[in-house]
């Protein structure tokens, strides 16, 4: 049997269970060995046929006979039948509803069966037992070969052993899992699959390999094998998860960005204008931030922060920088900035706190969202915003004229475009992934622009004849302004690696040999390169061949290695002319043949553009900075933003009051709608947050939580409160709806406002300071603390109701927990040690696995398959050397999307 081969070539499957292994994803034998049980039992003792009872439930050793179909004898259901015999009797064994075990056992061999003794008609038969095939029978019985090994008992049975139990779907059940993966085992499959996690790796963690690990998942002997598995199995998971993060990072970073060196004191004027001073943590991040922007790669870096610790303020500070600031080589560019946010009314607020940071400026914004755009400042009124067409504002930012613009996800559509796209600022938002920042590069600049001054002449090519070429310890005048322009960096790293190889190996040696050595030493200094891929040839814009460089480094420059006494005019030409048909500008030829290395460098003013290839094109890529206010365990973060570099805003500002959270009890409702009314009365505002309500289907599950904010307006309007203003807020509003409700609020004409969840991200109301949330057992501890730091905006006392009809023990301590702390990161510690790995706020629309998300509680696990997976990444960013790992990756793309 293949582990690729078909489930339906190996069992006959109903239409039911056809459908059933379709929903689940289950199509070939290697997918059914990765569809891992969910739990263990411990098997009853195993007894003789002959001292079995009615209501007993029993483990039995026989061997099977007389296997057949037939319909039940009281609802006419199919069912299969046969006898089970041991050396002391013999008893019936009934399948109901299950016909399909009558084929799928074999007759004449020994087995272990597992089930409960029924009654009819004064005859007992073991009613769907679950059976097993066995070697042998034990010690005692007459069938079969007479052993006895290490893992029988005294009395010749076997040692009690755990029986797996599977996810099931209609259709399909446990018990089918069970025998189908028995049979799969049975015939070796398990050893034609290639482990794909590297032998050293198994070994250093003393991780089963793959062939053992599937083995003792699926038929664990004891409870540590069961153990041992999942471990491996949950390593593996976040070990593949952090190749791709790892994967992603190398690609994002392949790409040139703007290298933005900011003046210390820009900042400091800048922050200078505030009433207030940033706290240690602020300053830190923007510390950070700004020494990335210096580096010549993009930016990717997570800030996280609980509500209200300052992070808009920070995306603030470095935006201005960055506008502010040319990039190094082109003084007269002017950069741009683009801020996305998850909802419109978040964009919006966004756009007033600029306008507000940036009134004292002359510093255009704009504002894109589906409901309209906007742009500051007005030609009437500089110190406020106007109504634009969109067409007029996308031609401005276009031409950058625009320095910031915000927006929702919008912003990366292919109408927007951007002329100098240097930082990109992400809030709130878990799923911009791979291809969010793919379109993210594709709105910037097309080609980033690498000259030293726009007023100064590069050397002119002639593709024709040979171009400027130039070594690198003799240029001329015209040669320094290329050499110092065009990838410089990178070219000093190649010569310093250039030069540490030919005084380790001296002349002599074959080209290969050098080839070899500048490898390792571009390892060792951490440089990207290929030595496999190849680059097209082109003759009349059509492919007629292909050329495989000896290096492609960091996927910008062509480099050959040759050991000749004297490099000519040929080779130059050689390599030229594989250079001008290509999209690279820049090729290196590095001769060790010479008494001393010479480097030659050859630049291609024209590069070939690739509409198939954007980044070999070279595109800039803006500097990505990712912002959330969820709070996130450790492990999860190094895991779902295993491409991110991680800055914790972990003080608050000062001046503000600790919220008083409550814990309110059905009984003590009355008195707490009073405190909520002598709120309102001294002048404050309130949200009312109905519960979230679990529905598969989203649809469904927006209609339903519509209709919890309805039915709550009307019975806090008749019952409750009757006296004060109050409006609802929910998803399915239009835009203009929503905007209208929102303002109202925050220019205090509305008391209260009842909404979904939706007000959990973001929203910004100084004034209201009470926030009621109803059926907070249904929400993790994080939302909870999000929902709660609504009314953390202002220096006024503010409380949070915690509304709870559940008297579970476990919910009511989780409950209390939030009353106890107001640290977001402890309570999303406190939820992921008590409430488990699956309640975390969206692991499942992440694409993490039970068994991954296992691994989310031991941050020594995460850790290691973090490092782990850099290392490899670095040493061999292609995994050539690693194939199965690669292969594995292919195959995974599909159902992992962290992003």
């Amino acid at each position: 049997m293949s582990p690729d081969q078909k489930l339906e070539e190996i069992f006959r499957l109903t239409p039911y269970q056809k459908a059933a292994l379709h929903k689940l994803g289950l199509q070939t034998a290697r997918n059914l060995l990765y569809h891992f049980p969910f739990r263990f039992e411990n098997q009853a003792p195993a007894v003789k046929i002959t001292n079995l009872k009615k209501g007993d439930n029993a483990l039995v050793y026989g061997v099977i006979h007389k296997l057949k179909t037939q319909k039940a004898f009281y609802k006419k259901i199919p069912m299969a039948e046969g006898w089970l015999e041991d050396e002391t009797g013999k008893i019936k064994v009934i399948w109901f509803n299950q016909p399909y075990l009558a084929k799928m056992l074999s007759e004449g061999v020994p087995v272990m069966a597992e089930g409960k003794v029924t009654e009819r008609k004064g005859q007992l038969y073991i009613a769907n037992p679950q059976v097993e095939r066995v070697a042998s029978l034990p010690i005692g019985n007459t069938e079969g070969e007479l052993w006895k090994s290490e893992d029988q008992n005294e009395n010749g049975f076997p040692e009690n052993r755990l029986r797996p139990f599977y996810p099931e779907s209609r259709g399909i059940t446990s018990n089918w899992f069970y025998f189908a993966i028995a049979k799969i085992l049975r015939s070796g499959a398990q050893n034609d699959l290639e482990d794909p996690i590297p032998k050293n790796i198994t070994e250093k963690y003393k991780l089963p390999c793959l062939k053992t690990a599937l083995v003792w998942i699926h038929n664990p002997k004891n409870e540590n094998d069961a153990v041992a598995a999942r471990k491996r199995f949950a390593f593996e998971e976040v070990f593949f998860i952090q190749l791709q993060k790892q994967i992603a990072r190398r690609e994002y970073e392949a790409n040139p960005s703007f290298r933005i060196e900011v003046d210390e004191k820009l900042v400091k004027s800048f922050l200078q204008r505030f009433p207030f001073a940033p706290t240690n943590a602020q300053m830190r991040a923007m510390a950070a931030i700004l020494e990335d922007f210096k580096k010549g790669k993009p930016m990717m870096r997570l800030l996280e922060g609980d509500v209200g610790s300052g992070k808009t303020f920070v995306a603030a500070a470095t935006a201005y920088a960055a506008i502010e600031t040319p990039p190094v080589g082109n003084k007269f560019a002017r950069l741009q900035v683009a801020l996305m946010a998850p909802t419109e009314i978040l964009a919006k607020q966004h756009f007033e706190s600029f306008i507000e940071n940036f009134s004292h400026m002359r510093v255009s914004i704009g504002l894109i969202t589906s409901g309209g755009c906007q742009k500051f400042p007005s030609k009437t009124n500089p110190k406020g915003a106007t109504d634009i067409s969109r067409a007029q504002l996308l031609r401005r930012v276009k031409d950058g004229q625009v320095s910031i613009v915000i927006g929702t996800h919008s912003l990366i559509q292919k109408t927007v475009e951007f002329k100098n796209l240097a930082y990109a600022v992400v809030d709130e938002q878990h799923r911009f992934g791979v291809k969010q920042r793919a379109a993210l590069v594709a709105r910037g600049s097309t080609q980033i622009n690498t000259r030293m001054d726009t007023d100064e002449k590069r050397a002119q090519i002639n593709t024709d004849t040979i171009p400027q070429i130039h070594a690198d310890a003799s240029a001329n005048q015209s040669g320094k302004i290329i050499d110092s322009l065009l990838f410089r960096d990178l070219t000093y790293i190649i010569r310093g690696a250039a030069f540490e190889v030919q005084n380790q190996l001296g002349n002599g040696h074959k080209e290969l040999v050098y080839q070899n050595a500048l490898a390792e030493e571009f390892q060792k200094r951490k440089i990207n390169f290929s030595r496999e891929k190849q680059v097209p040839v082109n003759y009349n814009g059509k492919k007629v061949g292909q050329y495989q460089p000896d290096f492609i480094v960091d996927n910008k420059i062509l480099l050959e290695v040759k050991a000749l006494p004297y490099t000519g005019q040929r080779e130059k030409r050689q390599f030229w002319n594989y250079l001008k048909g290509s999209e690279y500008q820049l090729a290196i030829l590095v001769n060790f043949g010479t008494p001393k290395v010479e480097i030659i460098r050859i630049v291609n003013e024209h590069p070939r553009i690739s509409a198939d290839n954007p980044r070999q094109s070279a595109p800039v890529a803006p500097h990505l900075l990712s912002m959330t206010a969820t709070p996130i365990p450790r492990t999860l973060a190094l895991t779902v933003f295993g491409d991110l570099d991680l800055t914790l805003l972990d003080e608050m500002p000062p001046g503000r009051k600790q919220i008083i959270t409550k814990i309110v009890a059905p009984k003590e409702r009355s008195q707490t709608y009073e405190e909520v009314r002598r709120e309102i009365k001294n002048g404050r505002q309130v949200y009312v947050v109905c519960p979230r309500i679990d529905e598969p289907d989203p649809e469904k599950e927006m209609a339903l939580d519509v209709k919890s904010v309805k039915e709550e307006t009307e019975r806090l309007r008749k019952e409750i409160f009757p006296e004060f203003v109050i409006e609802m807020l929910h998803g399915k509003m239009k835009t203009d709806e929503r905007d209208k409700v929102m303002g109202e609020f925050k220019k205090g004409k509305i008391n209260i406002l009842v909404a979904t969840s939706v007000i959990e991200v973001g929203v910004n109301v100084p004034n209201a300071t009470t926030i009621v949330i109803e059926g907070a057992e249904r929400f993790g501890l994080s939302q909870l603390h999000q929902l709660r730091g609504r009314v953390l905006r202002s220096t006024h006392q503010s409380y949070c109701y915690v509304f709870t009809s559940s008297a579970n023990q476990i919910s009511t301590k989780r409950l209390r927990a939030l009353g106890k702390t107001s640290n977001g990161f402890e309570l999303a510690e406190y939820d992921l040690k008590f409430r488990g790995a699956g309640d975390l706020s969206g692991l499942h629309q992440w694409g993490i696995s039970d068994i991954a998300m296992e691994a989310l509680q031991n941050l020594k696990m995460v850790e290691a398959a973090r490092a782990e997976a850099q290392e490899i990444i670095e040493k061999d960013p292609e995994l050539i050397a690693h194939p199965a790992l690669k292969s594995r990756l292919a195959n995974q793309n599909g159902t992992i999307h962290l992003e």
